[in-house]
């Protein structure tokens, strides 16, 4: 029997194959838009970015099975295709639920206050009509047209909401210097914060009051009855960890922020209040390097470790952005000019302060480490 060879219509196509290494190789791209959306103010597009993405992945990992399927009639293997689509096609979930995350993260706007985390979930609390939190000076909305208004109302109802949130992240704090047998005054230091953080809050609700002419307070929050310590591992490296991330760099950052929002500030009442928030912020992140000093002379061998390892990752920390992702059609349409003589900065100016907050917070901890280094020789 005289065998024919195969025609190029019988002939086992690769082109399965090939659109399933297209499908992964998206993978890598949704990774690399995740970088680079991670440290910027959020808005639709990068929605519409990593949804598009997802669904191109989507498509090519399910045309790679089709198609490898139906190469199976040349004579061809439907596995390599089915596998790699199967792949292409669960990548695509996963880099959807990334960028997802990824918008979650940069929509934290607003610096002012210490986060407060609840199973690695950062919260505030929601808002409704109500004034009991609204308390202090209101400032003059004079000269301003609505959008203006709106704008600062929600900026404003914002940083009450991070505000509020401090208090109870304060309140942890103090469980655990308890727990972990700290000093009278650190212990007082952090009881002293929590209270400014509430004065601090009920200043902001006056401010939105100021603007918008309504009042607002908080709504419950039933997830602090779920957990809030989460304290796994040592009690000292966790502290030394959040110290220096969450007080040292980010509190530091929070009254430079607010002293560069003052200085601008032509409102003389909110000005007062960007001036309080400053002094009181920077006093929260001297709390916080007061606490890292006491916490390397208690086991300096496993705090530095922490603190070594805390120091690399502060690359990756989100930065606050001066708009959430929810505000930021509001701030367009308010006027620019309007917006800094009443203390708010550009997103710009933010980025520039966080990236000289970094370099010093990375200096001071090399002169920390070192001091503590020093006094350990001379003991020896």
């Amino acid at each position: 029997m005289t065998m024919l060879a195969p025609t190029e219509a019988t002939k086992p196509s690769s082109t399965p194959v090939i659109v399933a290494l297209v499908s992964l190789a998206i993978i890598p791209l949704n990774f690399g838009v995740w970088f680079l959306a991670v440290d910027r103010t959020s808005e639709g597009i990068w929605l519409i970015l990593f949804t598009a993405l997802a669904l191109l992945q989507f498509a090519t990992g399910l045309a790679a099975i089709v198609g490898g399927f139906m190469s199976r009639k040349k004579g061809g293997s439907a596995l390599a295709p089915a596998l790699l689509g199967t792949m292409g096609m669960l990548g695509a979930g996963l880099g959807w639920l990334a960028g997802i995350a990824a918008i979650a993260v940069t929509g934290m706007g607003g610096a002012w206050g210490r986060p407060l985390r609840i199973r690695g979930k950062q919260l505030h609390p929601e808002l409704k009509e109500g004034s009991d939190w609204t308390e202090g000076a209101r400032p003059s909305p004079d000269g301003l047209d609505e959008p203006t208004r709106t704008a600062l109302e929600a900026l404003w109802l914002h940083d009450a909401q991070k505000e509020h949130a401090s208090v109870p992240a304060f309140a942890r704090i103090s469980w655990l210097l308890a727990a972990v047998g700290a000093p009278a005054d650190l212990m007082a230091w952090s009881h002293r914060a929590g209270i400014e953080e509430i004065e601090h809050t009920k200043l902001c609700f006056a401010l939105a009051a100021g603007y918008a002419g309504r009042s607002f307070t908080v709504e419950p929050m039933p997830e602090l009855l779920l957990g809030g310590l989460d304290a796994k591992g040592n009690a000292l490296a966790l502290l030394a960890t959040e110290s220096l991330s969450d007080g040292c760099q980010l509190e530091d950052f929070n009254a430079d922020v607010a002293a560069a929002c003052a200085a601008v500030c032509q409102e003389p009442v909110t000005r007062a209040v960007l001036e309080r928030i400053a002094k009181e912020e920077r006093s929260h992140a001297d709390f916080s390097w007061a606490l890292l000093e006491w916490l390397l002379e208690q086991d300096r061998e496993t705090v530095e470790r922490a603190v070594m390892t805390a120091l690399t990752e502060l690359d990756r920390y989100p930065r606050p952005t001066a708009v959430s992702r929810d505000k930021a059609a509001l701030v367009r349409r308010a006027a620019p000019r309007k917006m800094l003589e009443h203390g708010r900065l550009p997103d710009e100016r933010w980025a520039r302060i966080w990236d000289e907050r970094l370099v010093e917070t990375r200096a001071r901890v090399e002169r920390l480490l070192d001091r503590g280094a020093a006094r350990q020789r001379s003991a020896a």
